[in-house]
């Protein structure tokens, strides 16, 4: 190879790491119903939202919330070792579904049960679950972030009447390293759920010019 050859080899992986050509996108599963248009947020929250139309939503459904682990997820392996049951499954995702109605109607929305004019869709779906260690219980373990679990989910919103999506987001987190021992074993994730109503609940306000 000739000077000139390696010099544009070398000129294309300069570039490359400039315009970010290459960037490794988030883990998905295949439950929503468009990616395309994620951005990365951080290096573990990836995000989208059509600002233009998602304020003039006045009223939610919000589908139960299911579990779709993504491939490698932790979640697989703890559920064929027998430490994550259908019953904790159950109880995460109706702790989950609870919460997010709960920053719903907190915003001033309406929760609907049937689509209509003006009403989004909300999809959620578990990806991962790591529950709260044992460690966590102690706050030296705490404040080195041993034990303190975690949750990851996929979530959309989708005009209700026609399915295009408005919002969507991939976003993976850890717990809190303040332990949640209110909460059980599952604290920290659920710790995590509180968390993203939370910001939904943010959002919504933003919306209404809160």
């Amino acid at each position: 190879m000739n000077k000139t050859s390696v010099l544009m080899v070398v000129a294309s992986v300069v570039l490359a790491g400039i315009c970010g050509c290459g960037e490794k996108g988030p883990d998905t599963t295949g439950f929503l119903s468009d990616y395309s248009k994620l951005q990365a947020t951080s290096d573990s929250s990836y995000r989208y939202s059509d600002k233009s139309v998602f304020g003039s939503y006045k009223s939610f459904i919000v589908d139960p919330v299911t579990v779709h682990f993504k491939e490698g997820a932790k979640a697989i392996e703890m559920k064929s070792e027998g430490k994550l049951t259908e019953q904790n499954m159950a109880d995460l995702t109706n702790y989950f579904h609870d919460v997010l109605v709960k920053a719903i109607t907190d915003a001033g929305y309406q929760v609907e049960y049937k689509p209509g004019l003006g009403i989004a869709r909300v999809r959620v779906a578990i990806t991962d679950i790591q529950e709260t260690g044992a460690l966590n219980a102690l706050p030296q373990a705490s404040l080195l972030g041993v034990g303190v679990g975690g949750a990851a989910m996929e979530a959309e919103f989708v005009d209700s009447q026609t399915g295009k999506q408005i919002a969507a987001v991939v976003e993976s987190q850890k717990g809190s390293r303040v332990p949640f021992s209110n909460l059980g074993e599952w604290g920290t994730a659920k710790g995590v759920m509180d968390g993203w109503a939370k910001r939904l609940k943010e959002r919504l306000d933003e919306g209404k010019g809160k």
